[in-house]
């Protein structure tokens, strides 16, 4: 007997920041419309409730990264991961989405029929396969491999006699107190991990190839505290916001005119902590501020366990593991009995869903970009992605607004379909990188698998808000978009 089909109007993919972000926003202005929430993991979050490793936070403020549509209240803007995990599932209480979210399961793929204008889901959940279809498929499932991180493959490992772990996949049990750790890397994590592990353990040592931009900030905003006595909670929460965001908009705007100018002050204030020597060796990057994603350190936290000694910085080549830690290519020790491999991401490309137009395989690195959220050729499909230099949910919420005023306008037409595709003028488009001006490790190892760019409106994928903002408010009937 053949399997029954469930048929919905929209499928979500992901439950985390980005998906509830998309069903509260459909849920709102399309109420008409049934959606089903679809998510791998055994509850809600994505990012937030995959990474457990210590000190997790986040490392934007949560007046961009919370949601328009409900105020981030508590007093710290750099928060938790915790905070933010609790943040996350008030809204999907308060915007009643439970009953739309199916947990433990995973979308291994998704096939356009032509004939039945839908997307056909085949998915593995708790009692087997289940087929879903839906019109519309909008994927919020990040950018991450949640089965795993990057993990090259050092010299010597096997002889190490400690334990190694990866921060994506940090063991429950795993007690750091009083032990030596040596925390592989230069980014977020490692720059989180490393104050966060200080506390109890007897040293903790970053060991990392060469340095990041960091920038030193407080984890509460004394502002917008204020505000929130003088005007309310709801309308301080909306002015904080646009002021970040113009900050944040500024300030990337003048680390590209200027950077000699703009790593001034950063440095500064790193020496006030540990001085000018520690930053030079440790804290002194060799590219531009910017081609790599700025780290935020709140409170200087990682500077104050430098300078007590309870942390220090080793930056060179790493030539091998040994029995009880680490040896440098300058033939520098670093002793460990816990080595942490802060060593990246690996990303994949919608889900790692497989992907075909009528049984033929879509292959997403031969499409263009339309305006960084959907493929040519490729129809009702919609990806969320956020910023890489601002508060992801800056960029979410204008994809929302897109998508929304997209589903609006397909029924104004009466259309069942909608297909970005290239217009005459734009055959023959320059292809260039789905991001550009990166230089990040675990962005350029995957940005082959991505669609490009072309060198003309529709086809770009800006990283600038203003810039986004206007694309994705632009007339939906600019000739790129066939309703049928």
């Amino acid at each position: 007997m053949d399997q029954t089909i469930e048929r919905v109007d929209v499928v979500i993919v992901g439950a985390g920041l980005s998906g509830i972000a998309a069903a509260v926003e459909l849920k709102e202005t399309h109420p008409e419309r049934s959606f089903v929430m679809i998510e791998a993991r055994a509850d809600v979050g994505g990012t937030w409730d995959l990474f457990r490793y210590p000190g997790i936070r986040s490392d934007s403020d949560m007046f961009t990264l919370g949601y328009s549509f409900k105020p981030w209240t508590p007093e710290k803007s750099i928060a938790s991961g915790g905070a933010i995990l609790d943040y996350l599932k008030e809204t999907v209480d308060e915007y009643g989405l439970t009953p739309h979210i199916r947990l433990g399961r995973r979308v291994l793929s998704a096939d356009w029929s032509q004939d039945d204008r839908s997307w056909d889901l085949q998915i593995v959940g708790p009692t087997g396969r289940e087929l879903v279809s839906c019109s519309y498929l909008y994927v919020a499932a990040g950018y991450y491999d949640h089965d795993g991180g990057h993990k090259p493959e050092f010299p010597g490992q096997s002889a190490f006699r400690g334990s190694v772990v990866h921060p994506q996949q940090w063991p429950d049990d795993l007690d750091c107190t009083g032990k030596r750790v040596a925390v592989i890397g230069s980014g977020a994590t490692a720059i989180t991990l490393v104050p966060a592990l200080a506390q109890t353990a007897s040293k903790v040592t970053m060991v990392q190839r060469s340095p990041s931009y960091v920038a030193i900030d407080s984890d509460v905003d004394e502002e917008a505290n204020r505000l929130r006595v003088e005007v309310g909670g709801h309308e301080a929460f909306t002015r904080i916001r646009l002021r970040n965001t113009h900050d944040q908009q500024a300030k990337y705007r003048f680390a590209r005119a200027d950077p000699e100018a703009f790593k001034k002050p950063l440095f500064d204030e790193i020496e006030k902590i540990v001085g000018r020597d520690c930053r030079e060796r440790h804290f002194t990057p060799a590219y531009e501020p910017w081609d790599q994603r700025l780290c935020l350190v709140p409170n200087g936290d990682l500077f104050h366990a430098i300078r007590d000694g309870r942390a220090d910085v080793v930056t060179g080549h790493i030539e091998t593991f040994t029995e009880t830690g680490l040896r440098m290519t300058s033939g520098e020790e670093v002793p460990a009995d816990v080595i942490v491999t802060a060593t990246g991401l690996r990303l994949v490309t919608l889900g790692k869903i497989l992907f075909s137009l009528d049984g033929e395989p879509i292959d997403f690195s031969k499409t263009f970009t339309y305006k960084g959220v959907a493929f040519s050729g490729v129809p009702n499909l919609l990806m969320a992605f956020g910023y890489l230099n601002s508060s992801w949910t800056l960029r979410l919420e204008l994809v929302n607004r897109f998508w929304s005023s997209l589903l609006t306008r397909m029924d104004e037409l009466g259309a069942a379909v909608v297909t970005p595709v290239l217009r005459d003028e734009d055959q023959g488009m320059t292809r260039g990188p789905w991001i550009k001006d990166v230089s990040s490790g675990y962005l350029v190892r995957h940005m082959g698998e991505m669609p490009v760019q072309g060198d003309r409106a529709p086809w770009i994928n800006p990283q600038v808000h203003e810039q986004m903002r206007d694309l994705l408010s632009a007339p939906l009937e600019d000739g790129a978009l066939r309703f049928s």
